[in-house]
């Protein structure tokens, strides 16, 4: 009963304004009158505000989600938060595709083409060898070790490498021709690995919720096992409500910031893969620094949930999205990476293997995926 008492004061403090909304419409009207413009000075303007206002919305959206997340706990909340990090995904990938020269201005091929590559590729580098890093460093530094579930770690790795494999790695070998550049799929072979994609995403969706749902959770006695929600006063309907209406913030600044944006990158002769690295950390910043959070309150197995569950979901769904509005919108894919990129994706993968193979993780372990991430930032930047 005190218990209850105590979460109800705590909730009349934790009511949040949904600000966010209003810094949305501002900045998309900004953007409209100044969107036109080939002044760097502006330009850089122009994309530091639309950043804010997205990471704003963004934050919001993951604030709503984590409330389901811990209403429902595990591995449903962890299921939840990557569901709307794909969802976010998907929409800032089709706003930029979308936006800008279409593939028939361009020899039918068009400038994004391989956005979706640079994209998912950066995400799983973000992820598992940039915030992996500093969460095993940071929670290494405060508890010396900490512990996961290494059966859970194991099915995540199983089901994503052979989807980076067919989605990344199989079509880099593919020599193109005459109506496809190399790297690409044809459209029939595009919808077999949508469907693999999907398929491979159900089946781990069963074992993840339905009959094994053990393995996602590691629970010691420092855990707290309350999952009755972050204190809210609010109903569910409210945060769904909200939730969707953040993303749509999220989706409309980056349409309206896309031709921007690319003004600016080619302004300033920007890395062609710098847009992918961009697009990953507004997907996955706001749910980066949850998972960040939940391993310094001592939970690595929800933050693994979080990163390894976000990449799968973000293959698996992203995939199959962007297929369908590639053809519906006549646009090319490239999907296969540079050798040297390949090399990294297999040096994380390895690293992994080797970092949870105990169960237990400390400094090293961080220090070791960060090594992998400033090797991936050089290349990028090269």
């Amino acid at each position: 009963m005190i218990k209850k008492e105590e979460r109800m004061v705590e909730c009349q403090g934790t009511r949040h304004k949904e600000y966010a909304v209003i810094l949305a419409m501002v900045v998309i009207a900004f953007d409209l009158v100044f969107r036109k413009t080939t002044s760097t000075p502006l330009l850089v303007l122009i994309n530091l505000v639309s950043l804010g206002a997205i990471l704003y919305s963004a934050f919001s959206v993951v604030r709503h989600a984590d409330v389901f997340a811990h209403r429902l706990g595990e591995p449903y909340g962890s299921l939840i938060l990557s569901l709307s990090v794909v969802i976010l995904e998907v929409s800032l990938i089709t706003a930029v595709m979308t936006s800008g020269v279409s593939a028939a201005e361009n020899g039918g091929v068009s400038p994004y083409a391989t956005l979706m590559r640079d994209t998912l590729y950066s995400l799983i580098m973000l992820v598992i060898s940039g915030f992996v890093g500093v969460s095993l460093l940071l929670g290494g530094r405060k508890f010396r070790t900490q512990h996961v579930n290494l059966a859970g770690v194991t099915q995540y790795l199983t089901a994503i490498i052979p989807l980076v494999f067919i989605v990344l790695i199989l079509p880099s070998v593919l020599p193109g021709n005459d109506t496809l550049p190399k790297g690409s799929y044809s459209t029939g072979q595009l919808f077999v690995v949508a469907f693999l994609s999907a398929v491979l995403y159900a089946v781990f969706l069963i074992i993840q919720t339905k009959t094994h749902q053990n393995i996602f959770i590691y629970e010691h006695e420092d855990q707290d096992e309350d999952h009755e929600g972050v204190p809210s006063p609010r109903s569910n309907l409210w945060h769904g409500v909200w939730l969707i209406i953040h993303l749509i913030s999220v989706v409309a600044i980056t349409k309206v910031d896309s031709m921007p944006l690319e003004t600016l990158l080619g302004n300033l002769n920007a890395p062609q893969a710098l847009t992918g690295l961009i697009v990953a950390i507004l997907i996955f910043a706001p749910e980066g620094l949850g998972a960040i959070r939940a391993v310094l309150a001592n939970d690595l197995q929800r933050a693994i949930n979080m990163y390894f569950g976000s990449v799968l979901a973000t293959i698996s769904l992203t995939v199959p999205a962007v297929v369908i509005i590639s053809v519906l919108t006549n646009n090319t894919i490239v999907l296969g990476l540079e050798m040297v990129d390949m090399m990294l994706l297999v040096g994380i993968f390895m690293l992994c293997q080797a970092t949870f193979a105990s169960g237990r993780t400390n400094q090293v372990d961080g220090v070791a995926h960060l090594v992998i991430f400033g090797a991936y930032l050089m290349m990028v930047m090269s």
